[in-house]
């Protein structure tokens, strides 16, 4: 005997399988990002910000590491 139940249609177990994924790896999806300006500005600034520090940070670094080329060195990094 053949009921409404077992007749499910390729459409309706592609629906069901989706909300079921979609139940499933909701808690993994991150929220939608609204977009915001100002803090994309900030996130800017604070990475060109830290690029310039860890640029400096280095070559002093390669300053105070190396004894025999400091003039070299500092010539290339700091030109005038």
């Amino acid at each position: 005997m053949v009921t409404k139940t077992s007749l499910k249609t390729p459409q309706k177990t592609k629906k069901t399988t989706k909300r079921a994924l979609k139940k499933t790896f909701s808690g993994w999806m991150l929220a939608p990002r609204k977009a915001s300006t100002l803090n994309d500005v900030k996130t800017a600034v604070l990475l060109v910000s830290l690029t310039i520090n860890a640029v400096f940070f280095i070559a002093w670094l390669i300053l105070r590491l190396t004894t025999m080329y400091d003039a070299q060195v500092y010539n290339i990094l700091f030109v005038r």
